[in-house]
């Protein structure tokens, strides 16, 4: 499995795991269940751990199609330099989800976590969904609005020709066939053969 092809798998993860943990938050924030706050850090840390792989994998990948012809000259290194801000933005806000998970549950009573965590995974969430966002805006950009793919016209790709002496293809000798025995059937085997004049030699007449 290729890099360009382990990204495509795993980097819409944190993209839709960071949407749904944020609108979670925002339900806690006006519904305030224990239930909820549980279900929205939860998935803030979920889109923590997803992505550091959709980081690699992206950054690894991006050496293999960075020459490809379909690639807009630019668009990788600018897809590439928001991944990077976007990885710390989004890794940050799931390490105080997951402290403010952990306060819960040793905290069997608690409707939602501390104050303090709470206005800080609430503003992380929001920043993280305008980080996520913007980066997979710049990466579908990177194929989807390709001007060479866009194009109704299929780009020319011209193949270099090799050059030096080319060796004659040679033919294989063909060795001459004999004619195939005509077959024998019944009423040529009992017709009598009628001697050729040219080669049957005339009668000699002796002189008395």
């Amino acid at each position: 499995m290729s890099w360009p092809y382990l990204h495509t798998l795993v980097n819409h993860f944190p993209i839709v795991l960071t949407v749904i943990g944020a609108l979670a938050v925002l339900l806690a924030a006006m519904l305030p269940r224990r239930a909820i706050w549980v279900y929205a850090l939860s998935t803030l840390v979920l889109a923590g751990v997803m992505i550091y792989p959709a980081w690699l994998s992206g950054q690894r990948g991006a050496h293999a199609v960075h020459d490809a012809w379909y690639i807009q000259h630019g668009a990788i290194p600018t897809h590439s330099q928001a991944a990077d801000i976007t990885v710390w933005i989004v890794g940050v806000v799931g390490l105080l989800a997951l402290l403010a998970l952990i306060t819960m549950v040793r905290t069997r009573e608690a409707v939602s976590p501390a104050r303090a965590l709470r206005i800080l995974v609430g503003l992380g969430a929001l920043v993280s969904i305008c980080a996520v966002s913007y980066t997979g805006y710049l990466g579908g950009r990177i194929v989807v609005e390709s001007p060479i793919l866009a194009s109704p016209t299929p780009p020319v790709i011209t193949v270099p020709v090799p050059t030096g002496n080319s060796t004659p293809a040679t033919t294989p000798a063909t060795t001459p066939t004999s004619p195939a025995p005509q077959p024998v059937t019944p009423d040529s085997a009992h017709q009598p053969t009628t001697p050729n004049p040219q080669t049957t030699p005339a009668p000699q007449t002796h002189v008395l």
